[in-house]
């Protein structure tokens, strides 16, 4: 059972981004390289898009939705190249929890744990190929397009080659073979690894959180099953609270490896709804509003995914104190007693993913990055009329 290898699927997808090491690499040696090209390799397509953006909110020609465009395509690529860096500065935590996960066979039948883990691959796979197949409608769309952009081309004296998924400024004219077919590689490329980053980091935690609300699960139905009447009950106890320290300590690991990262999804998601949502309302076509559309349901779930495994984590610890206190104990030793004691008052501080002490993932904290994102759609339409 130990050569099963866990969460496999997002493991492979960050290995193929360069992101995850060899077995017998060093951390130290050639990562730094590595990391490095990964994020430069994304400048070619950002930093013309941030040209193009900071030229229409300085420049004679304003068009809202160009600017919102670039503004969406900026706040993505930024919060992938923080998603990067905070990947990279826990990578080696990540990796001995993903080396841990086999531990809990001890605890746990081992075909329950590749049991959750398969469905951890599988909801990964469903969302990834949903990251792929976005990302090709959103190069399909700006052709279908085309002839509204050669119509809005002809009206303002400065635009960019129609075709593009999106806007960008070069110091040099490139709507010609082969200068325009390597902009749009580029710029499939980067959305592309923008997507499948986002995406794999935030299906890896949570296939961790899946992992941890099944151990809890299957210590709720060890603790149901207590009886004090039985001669094993003093060390079934045992058994129970040195199981449970061990998902504290696995979990807090977990949240450790991660809560910097979910300041991504409590910050910039609120901005990235806002916008997206603004462009499907502004767009004249049904072209940018279907690949708008696409783009904001990805978002959406992404959150309420995070968020929904947040809340099952919290529900599922605080579940816990709830069991013992109905532990028929009453009949049980002194130290046995006291050890049902300490489980019950720990059980009570629940299990969290925190971003970065900012907040914690859940139910509340979803509904108040949409209200959030509320507040800044009707902004920018305040802001449009």
């Amino acid at each position: 059972m130990s050569s099963y290898n866990y969460l496999n699927f997002t493991i492979t997808v960050l290995r193929i981004s360069v992101l995850w090491p060899k077995d017998s690499e060093c951390f130290e040696k050639g990562r730094f390289l590595k990391d490095s090209l990964l994020i430069l390799s994304i400048l070619p397509c950002a930093l013309p898009i941030l040209a193009d953006f900071l030229i229409h909110l300085h420049g004679s020609v304003y068009n809202v939705a160009a600017l919102i465009e670039n503004f969406i395509a900026l706040i993505c690529i930024a919060g992938m190249v923080y998603m990067i860096i905070c990947f990279i500065h826990k990578r080696k935590l990540i990796k001995q929890l993903v080396e841990q996960l086999p531990n809990f066979n001890f605890y746990n039948k081992p075909s329950n744990l590749m049991e959750t883990d398969d469905k951890a691959n599988l909801y990964a796979k469903v969302f990834l190929f949903y990251g792929v197949f976005g990302n090709i409608v959103y190069m399909i769309m700006p052709y279908l397009n085309i002839e509204t952009c050669r119509v809005r081309q002809a009206q303002v004296d400065r635009d960019v080659p129609c075709g593009l998924v999106t806007r960008c400024w070069f110091p040099f004219n490139f709507d010609y073979s082969p200068v325009f077919e390597i902009v749009f590689v580029h710029q499939f490329y980067t959305c592309t690894m923008v997507s499948l980053i986002i995406l794999d980091l935030t299906m890896l935690l949570c296939g961790f959180l899946m992992h941890i609300i099944n151990q809890l699960k299957h210590l709720r139905n060890l603790i149901a099953k207590l009886n004090c009447l039985e001669a094993v009950f003093a060390k079934k106890i045992r058994f129970c609270i040195q199981y449970h320290q061990q998902i504290i300590i696995y979990s807090d690991k977990t949240n450790e490896a991660f809560s910097t990262m979910m300041m991504l999804h409590l910050t910039l998601t609120s901005l990235v709804i806002s916008a997206l949502g603004f462009e499907i309302l502004i767009v004249d076509n049904f072209h940018d509003s279907l690949r708008f559309t696409l783009h904001l349901l990805g978002w959406l779930v992404l959150l309420l995914l995070i968020c929904y495994y947040g809340q099952l984590l919290i529900d599922e610890s605080i579940a816990i104190a709830e069991d013992i206190y109905y532990v028929p104990w009453d009949a049980a030793s002194v130290d046995v007693r006291k050890d049902i004691y300490m489980m019950l008052m720990r059980s009570q501080k629940p299990l969290t993913l925190n971003a970065a002490n900012m907040g914690v993932m859940s139910f509340p904290t979803f509904l108040g990055v949409i209200s959030s994102a509320y507040s800044y759609f009707t902004l920018l339409l305040n802001i449009k009329s």
